[in-house]
Protein backbone atom coordinates (compact mmCIF):
# COMPACT_ATOMS: atom_id res chain seq x y z
CA UNK A 1 0.00 0.00 0.00
CA UNK A 2 2.84 2.43 0.89
CA UNK A 3 4.54 1.71 -2.44
CA UNK A 4 1.31 2.46 -4.30
CA UNK A 5 0.90 5.80 -2.49
CA UNK A 6 4.51 6.78 -3.21
CA UNK A 7 4.11 5.89 -6.89
CA UNK A 8 0.90 7.92 -7.08
CA UNK A 9 2.56 10.93 -5.43
CA UNK A 10 5.51 10.75 -7.83
CA UNK A 11 3.18 10.53 -10.82
CA UNK A 12 1.20 13.58 -9.65
CA UNK A 13 4.41 15.55 -9.11
CA UNK A 14 5.60 14.74 -12.63
CA UNK A 15 2.32 16.01 -14.11
CA UNK A 16 2.63 19.24 -12.14
CA UNK A 17 6.08 19.95 -13.54
CA UNK A 18 4.94 19.18 -17.09
CA UNK A 19 2.11 21.70 -16.89
CA UNK A 20 4.38 24.73 -16.70
CA UNK A 21 6.64 25.90 -19.48
CA UNK A 22 7.98 29.21 -18.17
CA UNK A 23 11.50 30.45 -18.68
CA UNK A 24 13.91 31.58 -16.00
CA UNK A 25 13.32 35.25 -15.11
CA UNK A 26 14.81 37.91 -17.37
CA UNK A 27 15.23 41.63 -16.74
CA UNK A 28 16.25 42.08 -13.10
CA UNK A 29 15.43 38.68 -11.53
CA UNK A 30 14.04 38.71 -7.99
CA UNK A 31 12.50 42.18 -8.42
CA UNK A 32 9.35 43.69 -9.90
CA UNK A 33 11.50 44.67 -12.91
CA UNK A 34 11.61 41.14 -14.29
CA UNK A 35 9.71 38.97 -16.76
CA UNK A 36 9.36 35.38 -17.91
CA UNK A 37 8.29 33.98 -21.25
CA UNK A 38 6.01 31.01 -21.89
CA UNK A 39 5.91 29.17 -25.22
CA UNK A 40 3.08 26.70 -25.92
CA UNK A 41 3.13 23.78 -23.49
CA UNK A 42 2.52 21.24 -26.24
CA UNK A 43 4.50 20.70 -29.42
CA UNK A 44 3.18 22.43 -32.55
CA UNK A 45 2.53 19.83 -35.27
CA UNK A 46 3.41 20.59 -38.89
CA UNK A 47 3.53 18.61 -42.10
CA UNK A 48 6.15 19.37 -44.75
CA UNK A 49 5.32 22.65 -46.60
CA UNK A 50 2.94 23.69 -43.80
CA UNK A 51 3.20 26.89 -41.72
CA UNK A 52 1.69 27.80 -38.35
CA UNK A 53 1.82 30.81 -36.07
CA UNK A 54 3.39 30.09 -32.68
CA UNK A 55 2.73 32.58 -29.88
CA UNK A 56 5.04 33.14 -26.92
CA UNK A 57 3.57 34.87 -23.85
CA UNK A 58 5.44 37.65 -22.06
CA UNK A 59 4.70 37.56 -18.31
CA UNK A 60 5.69 40.95 -16.91
CA UNK A 61 6.12 41.87 -13.24
CA UNK A 62 4.59 45.18 -12.13
CA UNK A 63 7.60 47.42 -12.75
CA UNK A 64 8.89 45.81 -15.94
CA UNK A 65 7.60 48.01 -18.75
CA UNK A 66 10.23 47.95 -21.49
CA UNK A 67 10.17 46.17 -24.84
CA UNK A 68 11.46 42.60 -25.10
CA UNK A 69 13.44 41.50 -28.16
CA UNK A 70 12.95 37.86 -29.16
CA UNK A 71 15.54 36.07 -31.28
CA UNK A 72 15.28 32.57 -32.75
CA UNK A 73 18.82 31.41 -31.90
CA UNK A 74 18.81 27.77 -32.98
CA UNK A 75 16.49 26.66 -35.77
CA UNK A 76 16.85 22.98 -36.75
CA UNK A 77 17.40 21.97 -40.38
CA UNK A 78 14.11 21.56 -42.21
CA UNK A 79 12.36 24.32 -40.24
CA UNK A 80 12.16 28.00 -41.11
CA UNK A 81 11.17 30.96 -38.92
CA UNK A 82 9.63 33.92 -40.77
CA UNK A 83 11.71 36.52 -38.95
CA UNK A 84 14.62 35.58 -36.72
CA UNK A 85 13.93 38.62 -34.51
CA UNK A 86 10.67 40.11 -33.20
CA UNK A 87 10.01 42.77 -30.58
CA UNK A 88 7.20 42.75 -28.04
CA UNK A 89 6.57 46.45 -27.39
CA UNK A 90 6.34 47.74 -23.83
CA UNK A 91 3.12 46.44 -22.30
CA UNK A 92 2.59 43.78 -25.00
CA UNK A 93 1.73 40.35 -23.61
CA UNK A 94 2.80 38.13 -26.52
CA UNK A 95 4.85 37.83 -29.66
CA UNK A 96 4.15 35.56 -32.63
CA UNK A 97 6.48 33.75 -35.02
CA UNK A 98 5.44 31.87 -38.15
CA UNK A 99 7.23 28.53 -38.39
CA UNK A 100 7.32 26.52 -41.62
CA UNK A 101 8.30 22.90 -42.15
CA UNK A 102 10.21 22.93 -45.42
CA UNK A 103 9.46 20.43 -48.15
CA UNK A 104 12.49 18.30 -47.16
CA UNK A 105 11.73 18.38 -43.38
CA UNK A 106 12.21 14.95 -41.84
CA UNK A 107 9.47 13.68 -39.51
CA UNK A 108 10.41 14.02 -35.85
CA UNK A 109 10.50 16.21 -32.76
CA UNK A 110 12.50 19.45 -32.85
CA UNK A 111 13.29 22.36 -30.53
CA UNK A 112 13.75 25.97 -31.57
CA UNK A 113 15.80 27.88 -28.99
CA UNK A 114 14.43 31.39 -28.48
CA UNK A 115 16.18 34.16 -26.56
CA UNK A 116 14.18 36.99 -24.95
CA UNK A 117 16.14 40.06 -23.91
CA UNK A 118 15.06 43.44 -22.51
CA UNK A 119 15.53 46.10 -25.17
CA UNK A 120 17.54 48.41 -22.86
CA UNK A 121 18.96 46.74 -19.75
CA UNK A 122 18.72 43.49 -17.85
CA UNK A 123 19.30 39.78 -18.11
CA UNK A 124 18.23 37.72 -21.11
CA UNK A 125 16.34 34.45 -20.78
CA UNK A 126 15.99 31.42 -23.05
CA UNK A 127 13.05 29.16 -23.81
CA UNK A 128 12.38 26.11 -25.97
CA UNK A 129 9.66 26.06 -28.61
CA UNK A 130 8.73 22.48 -29.47
CA UNK A 131 7.80 21.54 -33.04
CA UNK A 132 6.86 18.12 -34.36
CA UNK A 133 7.08 17.42 -38.08
CA UNK A 134 4.53 14.75 -38.98
CA UNK A 135 4.65 12.46 -42.00
CA UNK A 136 3.12 13.99 -45.14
Amino acid sequence: MKLSLLASAALCASFLTLGCNKSEPGGVPGTDSSFTVSPPQMSTHLKPKESKVIKIDVNRKDSFNEAVVFMAKEVPNGLKVDEKSKTAAAGTKEVAFTVTAEENAQPGDYVIKVQAKPEKTGKETLTDVKVTVDKP
